[in-house]
């Protein structure tokens, strides 16, 4: 199986940086099996497609402030 942990977001905007954050962290402090990738998706949008599609299963992090 092949996962993706996606972070979206902008650190340059007080309320999007969470999702790159998160992929910082997880990077730092955990190891992860190679059929895992963490990426920083930052504000790309259908550029994510190519990274998606190979996947079996894909978790995403993001946040809105609302």
């Amino acid at each position: 199986m092949k996962i993706l942990i996606l972070g979206i977001g902008n650190i340059l905007m007080s309320d999007e940086g969470v999702g790159i954050r998160s992929i910082e962290e997880l990077e730092r402090r955990f190891r992860f099996p190679e059929n895992v990738e963490l990426l920083d998706g930052g504000t790309s949008g259908l550029e994510l497609l190519s990274y998606i599609s190979k996947r079996d299963y894909l978790i995403i992090i993001d946040s809105v402030k609302s």
